[in-house]
């Protein structure tokens, strides 16, 4: 059981994943209203007036360049979920008689609220990069959220694997 755990944790990731590919939305229809502000009927709307040709507006360049890719925040929820179970599953094999290896973390693991702490921040700081890197790259980040979140999740196989 132990050895599909990774196996598990790929597909669920991958579903995440796959979900948010693409939102699904409908398409609102305006109505276009008359002199005396009733709404006229869908059928007698009137069609838009094309705008003139002209050079491409920078702003609504801007807005749709400036759109996040849809996987991304699945991909920091998830990174998120693992944050807290690396620290619940640090603190059980600690209790168990298990020692931190990462020596980054070694002095602040027997510390809960220090150790909250820095995991807050990490989380907020690489959810930080991969906002300003999806700006310049989509899918530079994507993949660092991937490779994040699969690193995160190897991780907490470790440490449950020794809890036991």
């Amino acid at each position: 059981m132990v050895r599909f755990a990774c196996l598990r944790i790929a597909f669920v990731l991958l579903i995440c994943a796959a979900g948010s590919a693409g939102r699904l939305s409908a398409q609102e229809l305006e109505r276009a209203t008359l002199g005396d502000g009733a709404v006229a009927p869908l059928a007698e709307a009137t069609p838009l007036a094309a705008p003139a040709p002209s050079s491409p507006n920078t702003a609504e360049i801007g807005r749709a360049r400036e759109r996040r890719p849809d996987a991304l925040v699945p991909l920091y929820v998830s990174f998120s979920a693992f944050q807290v179970l690396d620290t619940h599953s640090t603190w059980r094999a600690i209790d168990r008689g298990a020692v931190e290896v990462n020596p980054v973390l070694k002095g602040v693991v027997g510390n809960q609220v220090g150790l909250v702490a820095l995991k807050a921040a990490g989380t907020a700081g690489l959810i930080y990069a991969s906002e300003k890197m999806w700006k310049r790259n989509r899918t530079a980040s994507i993949i660092f959220m991937v490779a994040a979140n699969s690193a995160m999740a190897w991780v907490v196989q470790n440490n449950y694997r020794a809890v036991r």
